[in-house]
């Protein structure tokens, strides 16, 4: 299998377009992975950024892309002294499947934190929580945890033996099995590697990706992650759900937020 950086590979072709083969092995089901693919994005507009770090990304999923070839057509709008803007599509088969802008800077992991917000819910410890399996109760396999290295807290756990606990909220800590530490393209993949949070209401199975954002807010220390999810409406076949990422040191460095579908019961 490809490790991380191996499945996360651009190829320049022409400045602002770069050749990728989507790792179909990061995948739920048959789809590849949302949070995968926006580290692939990453990894091509980093490449034609004049700064180094991704701090804010909303991806739009047009369309369901499938392993194989794609390309990455990068485009720079604006390059400022500390930030840049970029729009990236993957276009595969001459289809758009997922557009994306991204502004770029250079994050200062030393840099004071001038106020902070309350802590979210601990997560139980990673020796106290349960490691995941790659095959869901309705038979879907989870390629992406053949990769990932995910433990969820117990208390969060209850739907996968029938026993949902009837509110939106994950929770668990996240590392790649290859041993490749964070950064922001591995943040880009953390927030989206927990199970749906629809999940704690016993809803299983299809939950494609809408519209994903994601604000990198440190450059994360080595180790695990700890990824909290919380949802606060189903509705009419839609959902929300709002991450938030802490690194080994217990700093907030990814916060992300996204809408996706619910197969309507």
């Amino acid at each position: 299998m490809a490790d991380f950086t191996e499945a996360t590979t651009v190829k320049y072709v022409e400045p602002g377009s770069y050749d990728v083969d989507i790792d179909g092995t990061w995948s739920v089901g048959d789809v590849p992975n949302g949070g995968y693919l926006l580290a692939l994005i990453l990894r091509a507009v980093i490449s034609e950024s004049p700064h180094p770090h991704p701090v804010s990304t909303s991806a739009h999923f047009v369309a369901p892309p499938s392993r194989g070839r794609a390309r990455i057509r990068v485009d720079l709008l604006r390059a400022g002294r500390t930030t840049a803007t970029l729009r990236a599509t993957v276009i595969q088969e001459g289809i758009s499947r997922v557009e994306a802008l991204i502004t770029t800077a250079t994050l200062d992991r030393n840099a004071d934190v001038e106020w902070a917000g309350p802590a979210p819910e601990p997560v139980a410890p990673v020796d106290e929580c349960i490691p995941a399996v790659v095959d869901l109760p309705d038979g879907t396999h989870v390629g992406l945890l053949e990769h990932v290295d995910l433990r969820l807290d117990p208390q969060t756990l209850g739907w996968f033996s029938g026993r949902p606990a009837g509110q939106l909220s994950m929770r668990g800590h996240v590392r790649l099995a290859d041993g490749t530490q964070p950064d922001p393209l591995v943040l880009a993949l953390a927030v989206d590697s927990l199970p749906p949070t629809v999940f704690g209401l016993g809803r299983l199975g299809w939950a494609p990706t809408v519209e994903l954002s994601v604000t990198t807010r440190s450059l994360p220390a080595p180790g695990w992650l700890t990824v909290h999810l919380r949802g606060r409406l189903v509705r009419d076949g839609w959902f929300d759900e709002e991450a938030e990422v802490y690194d080994a040191d217990g700093s907030l460095v990814a916060q992300s937020r996204q809408l996706a579908r619910v197969r309507v019961t």
